[in-house]
């Protein structure tokens, strides 16, 4: 290439401004003056009260089930524990965890029994070695027929 050296270098730095410009458009988003990106009519979650079993292979010195971003205590005396959950109608998730009496990693499991009204009763098995924490994304919908 023939030329200046100082033509030259101020002919490449055009060109990657021209480019960094075009790419900044592409990048950019183009909103709409008159919104402010937050939505305005978020439903609340709708909750039903759920029947719940949890049955466990071993005694636990600590039990809790979180469930729409509330902690459930419950007393870990026996290794059958029942009561009610709030759960949400759509895909919630529920969070267990079992701290074992015995702290030994010896295989253990925890049965979760939950009788939605108006749903299927859900049933899942948790198994660990150690003490238990685990998530389950449930799907419960109003048209639902299993």
């Amino acid at each position: 290439m023939r030329g200046s050296p100082l033509i030259r270098t101020l002919l490449v730095l055009i060109a990657l401004s021209v480019a960094g410009f075009g790419l900044s458009l592409m990048g950019s988003k183009r909103s709409n003056p008159g919104t402010t990106g937050i939505p305005e009519n978020i439903p609340e979650p709708v909750a039903i009260d759920t029947p719940f079993v949890l049955t466990l292979s071993a005694p636990a010195k600590q039990v809790s089930i979180e469930s729409m971003n509330q902690t459930y205590a419950f007393d870990s005396s026996s290794q059958t524990i029942s009561g009610n959950l709030p759960i949400e109608i759509g895909h919630p998730s529920l969070f267990i965890d079992i701290v074992w009496v015995d702290s030994n990693p010896a295989p253990r499991f925890a049965k979760l029994v939950l009788e939605p009204a108006g749903h299927p009763t859900k049933t899942k098995i948790f198994d660990t070695t150690g003490n238990l924490s685990d998530v389950w994304e449930l799907h419960l919908h109003h048209d639902e027929h299993e």
